[in-house]
């Protein structure tokens, strides 16, 4: 569909968290991207545990460098870049320092909750306190939460505090559920997904192929604001730049 995509979730770094296992599995991931579109993968392991931060950021530094190297051997078109996809429960509250843990080093900050013990008003007290270092928070999968399958309205509110989304790939197509597909596909008709991801693990039951995800996609999605959260609008974490989301209507005709 695309030949210019920017995937800004995936767990294609092996070796990190529950995504790739071996190199082998972390290169094909990385041809299978740029076969699908993508000119862009960022690479974001999960960080789960702050006393365990820095020696994250120090191997997947490591571990970015020589895949990049291998890929630029090996001739694919398609650049890697790095962030981390950060679990936020209340012991962010105890974080002073996110920079390192960005998205490309940006003020955009990839995050994620528990699926099923986290609210709206817990999300909305960590997002602000990552505002609150001039961060961008950007929510990932934010159709899965079940604090937003049982009122998708919480998405019209978080967004007017500033907090940006991302969700899966596989969504619209129903890989996660009808309900998922639903919100997915409703947050992309009105304007309220900022950004598309992969959030590839391995290379069968969720990989990096998202050009698949889309042909499972309904007729009524409107490409032009498909292709706004898959090509143009990563590109303000690319250049670190300022956004200013467009919302077109309510979720609550979800």
């Amino acid at each position: 569909m695309f030949d210019d995509m920017v995937d800004i979730h995936s767990h294609a770094l092996w070796g990190m968290d529950d995504g790739a296992r071996y190199f082998e599995e972390s290169m094909d991931l990385c041809f299978m991207a740029e076969e699908s579109g993508t000119k862009t993968l960022f690479l974001t392991p999960h960080l789960i545990y702050w006393n365990q931060a820095e020696t994250l950021y120090d191997v997947r530094e490591e571990k970015v460098e020589e895949l990049a190297g291998m890929l630029e051997v090996n001739g694919a078109d398609i650049e890697v870049k790095k962030g981390f996809e950060i679990l936020c429960d209340d012991d962010i509250f105890n974080v002073k320092y996110f920079k390192p843990y960005t998205l490309n080093e940006s003020r955009y900050i990839l995050i994620e909750f528990d699926f099923f013990k986290s609210n709206e008003n817990d999300v909305t007290s960590w997002c602000n306190y990552l505002s609150s270092f001039g961060l961008v928070p950007i929510i990932a999968h934010p159709e899965r939460y079940r604090f937003v399958l049982d009122d998708a309205t919480c998405i019209e509110r978080l967004s007017g505090n500033g907090v940006l989304f991302q969700i899966n790939a596989g969504s619209p197509a129903g890989m996660f559920g009808r309900r998922e597909a639903e919100i997915s596909c409703g947050m992309l008709n009105s304007g309220y997904v900022d950004f598309i991801g992969s959030d590839a693990h391995d290379l069968f039951s969720r990989n990096t192929d998202i050009y698949a995800c889309m042909e499972m996609y309904p007729e009524f999605i409107d490409e032009v604001l498909l292709k706004k959260a898959a090509v143009f609008n990563p590109k303000v974490i690319l250049n670190d730049e300022p956004y200013s989301p467009e919302r077109f209507d309510y979720i609550s005709n979800i």
